[in-house]
């Protein structure tokens, strides 16, 4: 990763587990309450105490194109199973710039219930997920 930032990429994954929950945490799979949805709703998530889709959507969008392509290929890269030989990460980069569409790039990250998966499997195949961050 030329231009993402560890740092960036942690926050996605602390606000995507805030929304999405972690994986085996009961709130993954669970209904929805009202006071989830209004909190969806809400940008300022120091009101509810949670962080709202609209808060990392307004994160991700702000990040430039070639961040936002290093994202996707992140996931790309934690989506492959354990068992197969991951691709080339430069090679998966490129691959997102021709596939996603510039203007699509944001809504492709944020609707990934398992994002926060994806990128710390991603993190782990490329050797830089620390155990200490999880």
């Amino acid at each position: 990763m030329s231009l993402l930032s560890i740092n960036k990429i942690y926050k996605i994954i602390e606000m995507a587990e805030l929304i999405y929950g972690k994986i085996g945490s009961e709130r993954i799979n669970k209904s929805e309450t009202f006071i989830d949805k209004l909190s969806y709703y809400l940008e300022d998530f120091n009101i509810t105490g949670r962080c709202s889709v609209n808060v990392l959507h307004k994160y991700i969008d702000e990040l430039s194109q070639e961040e936002k392509a290093e994202v996707i290929a992140l996931i790309w890269l934690g989506r492959i199973p354990s068992g197969q030989v991951p691709e080339d990460f430069t090679n998966l980069i490129k691959q997102v710039v021709e596939l996603i569409p510039r203007n699509y790039a944001t809504s492709y990250i944020i609707e990934k219930p398992l994002l926060a998966k994806y990128l710390r499997d991603g993190l782990q195949k490329l050797d830089i997920w620390s155990s200490a961050s999880s």
